[in-house]
């Protein structure tokens, strides 16, 4: 007895690609532009929305987004609150501290990858978060450019800038995701 045909689909876009793409641009506008102290940085979130895309424009690649960059990120916070003490507080010297503190939190973001598997297999967003949110650090980027409402307390503000990185995540992962709807996909059976 022969086995029965299996059917296959495809996935067809029924508003261009490139017509879904400018769209999200434009739909993304307002949140860099018109949040005032509480904008978010979008060159950050075209990043991640590119993100999405790698890991291959599907809800679980949200998970992953959604989780490692903000550890990613987390480890860049944890640099600069010490940087920013042991220079402001201490007097100390910048780049010497610069050096010293990311030197051993991404030692330390680098060796727990070896406990498991999506660290390694979903890196780009780790380690984009770390790359972002030094981005944010050293760019000093501020209210109104992204960096969200800092209070120039150089123990808090390093902790801002974290979760206004992180805002900057989420809005690439809807960018993302909403990227694919403005498509209208539809799935169709291949003859």
């Amino acid at each position: 007895m022969a086995e029965p045909k299996k059917e296959e689909y495809k996935v067809v876009q029924r508003v261009p690609f490139w017509l879904a793409v400018a769209l999200t641009v434009v739909i993304s506008i307002p949140f860099g532009v018109f949040l005032g102290p509480y904008n978010i940085a979008l060159w950050s979130s075209f990043i991640v929305w590119a993100e999405y895309f790698v890991f291959g424009a599907t809800y679980k690649a949200l998970k992953y987004i959604y989780t490692l960059f903000p550890l990613g990120a987390l480890w860049g916070a944890i640099s600069a609150t010490l940087i920013d003490y042991f220079v402001i507080y201490l007097h100390s010297n910048l780049v010497l501290n610069v050096v010293v503190w990311l030197f051993i939190w991404v030692a330390v973001m680098v060796y727990i990858m070896k406990y498991h598997e999506n660290f390694t297999k979903y890196s780009l967003a780790y380690f984009n978060g770390l790359s972002m949110y030094l981005a944010f650090y050293f760019a000093h980027i501020g209210p109104g450019m992204g960096g969200g409402p800092l209070i120039s307390n150089p123990l808090i503000d390093p902790w801002i800038l974290w979760v206004w990185c992180y805002l900057s995540a989420i809005l690439g992962g809807f960018l993302g995701w909403l990227n694919v709807q403005l498509t209208f996909p539809k799935k169709v059976r291949v003859s």
